[in-house]
């Protein structure tokens, strides 16, 4: 009895299976690396993966090749130990060429599928939109009387500000923000961005002792805001919070600019009615408190009818709280409710995901792998020996 046509040609298989490895990944890097994917010198469209730690699910070609191969030497191995009428029996002819091409086929269809999973973005379409743009600068009260402990014995009305402002920024989708610092006189901490991570760091650093000249400016805090914004045509908002105590010039004038310039006016005032006592450092409460000229020890009150009424001059609308946990919900419902401004015509560049040709591809090798049938066996290996 010939065994040969039960025993797989063992080194045509691995030699078949190494060649095209070598074949495939060549002409696989070849291909991508005239799409730019290893030139950071590249002047067109660059080919990138969407998700490319997916790739490294093209390892698990190493077991599957081992689980292969290792079923091929288990048929040889039981062939070359039966004898010829249990060869008969129970043995059936194999091809070499065919046990081939079904592990070619669930190949190709493994490694195309990774690909796609891998998701490839070449290429760009421009796509015609519309953008909603709205700006908010933060004018922050930073003045001695926003160190008293009237809200609670742990935070200071600038501790509880400062919370109210990071609360308010997790609560923001895409909206560009700013600050401004204030006491007697006002600065940009932070230009006009949306980088919240570094609005919170910037946060996190406000002290009082951050400008000098004390005293409580309004009228300059909203003037430095005015400037903040950038010159497009976009909606504009000034969120105000202070305890409401002016010692300077009245900013009347300041507010009629804003409604003239249609710029959104919310102002949050931190405090309570009865007040508290100013601690002469915030850090060192064994201090004492401040005292005014005549010795009096300074109590600072929240004066809501002051900023009651720059919100009404200034055309928007007042908050007040008095917890150390500020609930934010109605300033948040006016900034919802800002008009955007809507930007026509605006292009954008959308990056074309090229993940259906690899799975096409696949496709059609996993069908190829289905339908393969015994009907084939023994055809390429007559091919071979002709």
């Amino acid at each position: 009895m010939n065994k040969e046509k039960y025993i797989y040609r063992l080194k045509l298989i691995i030699s078949g299976i190494l060649i095209w490895e070598v074949i495939f990944w060549v002409l696989y890097i070849l291909l991508i690396n005239a799409f730019g994917l290893f030139s950071d010198s590249f002047a067109g469209e660059k080919l990138a993966y969407k998700t490319p730690e997916v790739l490294r699910l093209l390892f698990f070609l190493i077991p599957i090749i081992g689980f292969f191969l290792y079923n091929i030497i288990q048929n040889n191995k039981m062939a070359e130990r039966a004898s010829p009428t249990i060869a008969r029996s129970y043995l059936r002819p194999v091809s070499s060429m065919s046990a081939f091409l079904k592990y070619f086929f669930f190949r190709n269809a493994f490694v195309f599928l990774v690909i796609s999973m891998a998701q490839p973005i070449f290429g760009s379409r421009k796509v015609a939109g519309t953008s909603e743009s709205l700006e908010l600068v933060i004018a922050l009260d930073i003045s001695n009387s926003m160190n008293a402990l009237d809200i609670s014995d742990n935070y200071s009305r600038l501790d509880i500000s400062k919370r109210a402002i990071k609360q308010l920024i997790n609560n923001l989708h895409g909206e560009k923000i700013g600050i401004c610092l204030f006491a007697n006189s006002a600065y940009v901490q932070l230009p006009v961005t949306n980088d919240y991570g570094a609005a919170k760091l910037f946060i996190d650093d406000i002290e009082t002792s951050m400008i000098s000249s004390q005293g409580t400016n309004i009228d300059a805090a909203l003037q430095v805001s005015i400037g903040m914004f950038s010159k497009q045509k976009t909606t504009k908002g000034i969120i105000l919070i202070t305890d409401g105590e002016n010692h300077e010039n009245s900013p009347n004038e300041t507010l009629k600019i804003i409604q003239e310039k249609q710029i959104q006016l919310s102002v949050l005032g931190i405090g309570t009615i009865k007040g508290g006592l100013v601690p002469k450092d915030p850090k060192r409460p064994e201090m004492g408190y401040k005292s005014d000229a005549r010795g009096k020890t300074v109590l600072s009150k929240l004066n809501e009818k002051f900023i009651r009424s720059i919100a009404q001059k200034g055309g928007g609308k007042a908050s007040i709280t008095s917890s150390e946990f500020p609930n934010l919900s109605t300033l948040l419902t006016e900034i919802s409710q800002m008009k955007r401004t809507k930007i026509d015509n605006l292009e954008f560049d959308i990056k074309l995901e090229r993940y259906r040709v690899p799975l096409m591809i696949s496709i059609i090798f996993w069908i190829a792998f289905l339908l393969w049938s015994r009907r084939y066996v023994g055809f390429f290996d007559k091919l071979i020996k002709r």
